[in-house]
């Protein structure tokens, strides 16, 4: 087993193709950026290669970089669970995209391309977990983008949680 680390962007997976091509464009500006690091893409439902795949075909240790925009179930029990199926890859996990500061910057960009202007309600719409801390984290997002827009911002779920 090689001591380098594979770099293994976890993507959640979706019917929709621009999803699958959004994600391999960021793995491809990740390769250029830094050519030496080999970077695979794992899913976590709905698209091929699946995690547990991506990780039987290592022989390197691997850092796995949950390109989700919170901290909810995949996070907290899905990745670990593959993980732990794959017990012959060592790997490390690193924290979701969110919430974070620099994800309140980019939804801004977003909203403002998209046409918001000052004094717009926004409603910032998550999945939806059970897991309180989910929940918990979809509010602090929304925080961070209020502070961010200088506007109030309202969390909603589309399943699972309330606001809907």
């Amino acid at each position: 087993m090689s001591d380098t680390p594979v770099l293994v962007a976890v993507g959640h997976g979706s019917r929709g193709a621009r999803h699958e091509e959004t994600i391999g464009r960021l793995v491809d500006a990740v390769r250029r950026t830094r050519p030496g690091l080999r970077v695979e893409t794992g899913w976590l439902d709905l698209v091929r290669p699946a995690l547990g795949e991506v990780l039987a075909g290592l022989d390197s240790p691997a850092v796995l970089v949950p390109l989700l925009l919170g901290t909810g179930y995949h996070v907290r029990v899905d990745i670990p669970a593959v993980i732990a199926a794959a017990p012959g890859v060592p790997a490390r996990v690193a924290r979701a995209l969110g919430p974070h500061p620099l994800l309140a910057d980019a939804l801004c960009d977003r909203l403002t391309e998209a046409g918001r202007t000052p004094g717009d309600a926004v409603v910032l719409a998550a999945a939806g977990s059970t897991d309180p801390g989910a929940e918990a984290a979809t509010v602090r997002m929304a925080r961070l983008l209020a502070r961010r827009l200088d506007a109030p911002v309202v969390p909603s779920y589309l399943c699972a949680g309330s606001p809907t």
